[in-house]
């Protein structure tokens, strides 16, 4: 009997020790991270505001990849910061279910509304250091409704980092109906991208069904943005638009034949207009109309194969000079993009966003800012 109790407490022993070593393995240090900022110097925003909302509820206190998945969360928005250039985009930070030594309240806004800073937003996300609450994605999602997405307007991002997993007492709907809301609030300017923090399959098909409610947007692995291609693939594709190379010198031919001074379809100017009858406001969407005009452009460009052209996109002031400069520059492109269609080298098209930087006439009034909604094509080498 004595021999087969210390037998027992053997073998105890050894699967203790197993046990630890196989944990010890499980274990993993989060990635280094060395990805530099992009430069403001190549990109405009793609949007003109952005929620971070961070799950910091008591179920993220649990382990994934050997952390704490709150360490996970917490380290993926702050690449997010460090990694995003400031382009005039206004920002914001909200956490819920946080540990009540941070908080007594299940949600709370931390920072903005306000211009993005990536001093001001990092030092509020150190502030939020300790995870412990309810987990109350659906309060989260109503409070950003109420405060911080109140009244604001153009592009707008929600990002949320969780493991999506619900408060004891609830189920998924209210979460989707909160979700539901906000999207009915916004419209078509808002999009949901959660980042999934574990491998909760409930929590995974929850994320998946904000991202539907958006009709855009998408889901990200926290795992995968852990790696710098990863998180710069984040970035770039839901806050960036890559400004438009300058062309490159080309070698130098003998000159073509002189084009005509004036050219058909031309204003006194010089210049062809897609005003503001072929867009409509906010939108860089050529409508039907245009397809006539610009159809007589594309001939006169293939009888003068000489002649390049700057696309410029202009806009009102309505909104945001960041937004104004990205959304100024998708209508050269939409001009451009037509253009080649036609048969037009794109080499020969050069577009450039000046945003609302040259109006046509006073913003005063709805005809000046009418007027200044365009894109004018200015026709070189005459």
């Amino acid at each position: 009997m004595k021999s087969f109790s210390i037998k027992l407490i053997a073998a105890f022993a050894i699967a203790f020790l197993l046990s630890g070593c196989y944990a010890k393995k499980e274990v993993q240090t989060i990635p280094a991270f060395t990805l530099a900022p992009f430069s403001e110097n190549d990109h405009v925003s793609s949007i003109d505001n952005f929620v971070i909302i961070l799950d910091a509820s008591s179920s993220m206190d649990k382990p994934y990849m050997g952390n704490k998945k709150f360490d996970v969360a917490t380290q993926i928005a702050s690449r997010i910061n460090r990694t995003l250039p400031e382009l005039g985009q206004n920002a914001a930070l909200r956490s819920f279910g946080h540990s009540p030594a941070i908080s007594e309240e299940n949600t709370v806004l931390f920072y903005g509304m306000e211009q993005y800073s990536e001093n001001a937003l990092g030092e509020k996300l150190r502030g939020i250091s300790e995870a412990g609450g309810t987990s109350a994605l659906h309060t989260a999602l109503t409070a950003s409704a109420q405060e911080e997405l109140h009244s604001v307007y153009g592009k707008t991002a929600v990002i949320i980092i969780s493991d999506g997993q619900p408060d004891y007492s609830l189920e998924s709907p209210i979460t989707l109906k909160a979700a539901q809301a906000l999207k009915d609030q916004l419209g078509s300017e808002l999009c949901y991208y959660p980042v999934i923090v574990g491998d909760n399959e409930k929590g995974a098909v929850l994320m998946d069904e904000i991202v539907r409610i958006s009709g855009c947007g998408f889901v990200s692995n926290a795992e995968n943005l852990l790696t710098d291609a990863g998180m710069a693939k984040f970035v770039e594709d839901i806050f960036l638009t890559k400004k438009p190379m300058e062309p490159v010198a080309e070698a130098v031919t003998p000159p073509p034949a002189p084009a005509p001074a004036v050219l058909e379809g031309t204003n006194t100017e010089g210049i062809w207009v897609v005003d503001e009858a072929y867009f409509d406001f906010d939108e860089s969407e050529i409508k039907p109309g245009a397809f006539d005009y610009l159809n007589e452009i594309a001939d006169v460009l293939k009888t003068h194969p000489d002649i390049t052209v700057k696309v410029q996109g202009h806009t009102d002031s309505t909104g945001t000079k960041a937004y104004n400069d990205a959304l100024s520059i998708r209508r050269a492109q939409a001009v451009k993009t037509y253009l080649t269609d036609r048969g037009i080298n794109e080499d020969r098209l050069i577009i450039e966003g000046f945003g609302q930087s040259k109006p046509a006439a006073p913003n005063t009034t709805d005809r000046g800012r009418s007027l200044n909604r365009r894109v004018e094509l200015h026709p070189m080498n005459l």
